[in-house]
C-alpha cells in the first residue's frame, strides 16, 4: 500500500540519489544509522541541543536512505510501524510505553480499566479520542 510521500523524504531520496547513496548497500547505510545515533547520544550526553536537533535529523536521512537500499518506501515503514502501534494498549511505566502482551496480569487489569477491551491488547477505535494521558499512566 503506498502512502503520502513526504516532500522532505523526497528531497532526502533525490539527494541520495545524486550522490549515489540510494545505490550503496543495506549494510553500509545501517552503519552510518548506528554512527548518528552514536551522535544523537553524545549530543545528550553534552547537552548539545543544537547537535542533537543535526543527528536527529542524520538519523532521520540514514533511516530513509536505509528504506530506499532495501526497496522501501520511508512513509510506506512508517504508515505499516503506525498501524500496528496506533491502537496498542499498553501502560507507560518511567517514561517508556510497555506494551500489554508485555505487561504482569496485575498491570493488565489497570490497563483494561482505564483502557476498555478487557483481555485484548488493543482498544477500540471508537476509544482514539477519548483516552489521555492519564488513561496509560500506572
Amino acid at each position: 500500500m503506498k502512502h503520502n510521500r513526504i516532500q522532505e523524504f523526497e528531497n532526502v531520496r533525490d539527494w541520495g540519489k545524486i550522490r549515489g547513496i540510494d545505490g550503496a548497500s543495506a549494510d553500509v547505510q545501517l552503519q552510518r544509522f548506528f554512527q548518528e545515533a552514536i551522535e544523537i547520544h553524545k549530543a545528550m550526553i553534552e547537552n548539545d541541543e543544537e547537535e542533537f536537533q543535526d543527528a536527529i535529523g542524520d538519523t532521520i536521512v540514514t533511516l530513509i536512505n536505509l528504506a530506499k537500499t532495501k526497496g522501501y518506501n520511508a512513509e510506506d515503514c512508517l504508515a505499516k510501524a503506525f498501524g500496528v502501534i496506533e491502537l496498542r494498549k499498553g501502560l507507560n511505566q518511567n517514561g517508556s510505553f510497555n506494551r500489554y502482551a508485555k505487561l504482569s496480569d496485575e498491570d493488565k487489569k489497570i490497563c483494561d480499566e482505564k483502557q476498555g477491551n478487557p483481555g485484548n491488547q488493543y482498544f477500540e477505535r471508537e476509544m482514539l479520542n477519548k483516552l489521555e494521558t492519564k488513561d496509560f499512566l500506572k
